[in-house]
C-alpha cells in the first residue's frame, strides 16, 4: 500500500468524537436549538456537524421537522452505538483516571509573551526547586511549532466540550510611560496628548480583547502611532525604556513603581483571561500541579491588580499617578 492509499485508509477509519456527541445531543434533547443550548455552541455550527455525521455514514440520521427532529431507523442504531461508546469511554476514565499521579515528566503551557515574561518568568524558579521532577515547557499562546499545550492561559473562553476552562483573573489596561519619557517629553496636558505623543500599538489585538471596546475603528483613526509591534514584551520594554506611551496592564505599576508613572486621564479597559486544562490533563498529576501553581500565583487576593473589580495602582503601591492639567 503507497502512502497515498494510507492516508486514504486513515481517513476513513478517524471519526470525529465531537461529531458522535453532537448527533447524541440532537437526539436525547429532541431539537437543534436545544442541542446547541446543552452544548453551549450556535445552532448552525450543530446542524452542520449532524450534515457531516450522514454524509460521513452515508445515511440519514435524523428526520427534520418543524417542531424538532426525529430519528430514522439508522439514527436509532446509531444512537445505540453511541450510547455504547460513551459506556465504554467512562469505564475507560474510571479505570485509568489518576493513574499518573506523579509530578514528574513534561508539562507543556501556553501563555501570551506578555504574561510569560513579566509574571510567570518570576515565579518559575520557586516552582522549579519545589518540583525539580517536572519539566516545564512554556510557549507562546500562538506557537504554531512544538507539542500541543496541556493547560493554557487564554483570553477567550473556550467551550471545547472536552477541556475543562476556569477563571483565573483580569487584567486592567491604563496609559503608562517612563519617567525618563515624562522628564523627556513632559506632562501630556490632556487625552489628546496621551494619545498622540509618541503613542506605542501591539499589532496582535484581535477585536474580540480591544482596549478600546466598541470605540476601535474611531479611537485607532484618532491615534498617531509612533511604533507598532506585535511583541507584547518589546512593546513594555519599549515603555520602560522611554520610547512612549502605551496601554498596559496595571500589575506592572507593581514590578516597576520606580521606572513608570500612570497616566490617569480616564482610559481603561479590562480584559478577562481564563485557564484553560486540555481533556484528560487536569486528572495527570504533574498538569494539575502546575494548573494550580498558576492559580495560585493570580490569586486576586494577594494579587489586587489581578481582580475582577479594578483597583488603581496607586491603591497597591508608590507609583507616581499624573492627572490632566487643569
Amino acid at each position: 500500500m503507497d502512502s497515498q492509499e494510507t492516508a486514504i485508509s486513515l481517513r476513513r477509519n478517524v471519526f470525529d468524537w465531537d461529531d458522535l456527541q453532537i448527533f447524541h445531543a440532537v437526539a436525547t434533547t429532541g431539537s437543534m436549538s436545544s442541542a446547541a443550548a446543552a452544548l453551549g455552541c450556535q445552532q448552525p455550527t450543530v446542524s452542520k456537524r449532524m450534515r457531516q455525521l450522514e454524509s460521513r455514514l452515508g445515511a440519514q440520521l435524523i428526520d427534520r421537522r418543524a417542531d424538532g427532529v426525529v430519528l430514522t431507523q439508522a439514527g436509532e442504531a446509531a444512537l445505540d452505538y453511541v450510547r455504547t461508546m460513551q459506556r465504554s469511554a467512562q469505564q475507560l476514565e474510571s479505570r485509568i483516571s489518576g493513574s499518573d499521579t506523579s509530578n514528574t515528566g513534561d508539562v507543556t503551557v501556553h501563555a501570551s509573551d506578555g504574561l510569560s515574561t513579566y509574571w510567570l518568568a518570576r515565579h518559575l524558579p520557586r516552582f522549579m526547586r519545589v518540583n525539580p521532577g517536572i519539566n516545564m515547557h512554556v510557549l507562546r499562546a500562538d506557537a504554531g511549532v512544538g507539542p500541543g499545550p496541556d493547560v493554557s492561559i487564554t483570553f477567550v473562553p473556550d467551550k471545547d466540550m472536552d477541556s475543562h476552562t476556569e477563571p483565573l483573573g483580569t487584567m486592567h489596561y491604563m496609559p503608562f510611560a517612563s519617567r525618563e519619557f515624562i522628564n523627556t517629553y513632559g506632562v501630556p496636558k490632556s487625552t489628546h496628548d496621551v494619545l498622540n505623543l509618541r503613542f506605542l500599538k501591539l499589532e496582535q489585538y484581535d477585536r474580540g480583547l480591544a482596549l478600546w471596546e466598541n470605540r476601535v475603528e474611531v479611537v485607532d483613526a484618532y491615534i498617531n502611532y509612533a511604533f507598532r509591534t506585535d511583541v507584547s514584551s518589546v512593546l513594555l520594554e519599549t515603555l520602560r525604556h522611554g520610547g512612549g506611551i502605551a496601554m498596559a496592564p496595571t500589575y506592572l505599576a507593581a514590578l516597576y513603581p520606580d521606572e513608570l508613572v500612570v497616566l490617569d486621564y480616564d482610559i481603561r479597559q479590562d480584559v478577562r483571561f481564563w485557564l484553560k486544562y486540555m481533556p484528560g490533563s487536569q486528572r495527570v498529576g504533574r498538569t494539575k500541579c502546575v494548573g494550580d501553581w498558576i492559580t495560585e500565583i493570580f490569586d486576586p487576593t494577594n494579587n489586587p491588580w489581578f481582580r475582577e473589580e479594578f483597583c488603581h495602582p496607586g491603591e497597591f503601591c508608590d507609583i507616581e499617578v499624573i492627572k490632566p492639567q487643569t
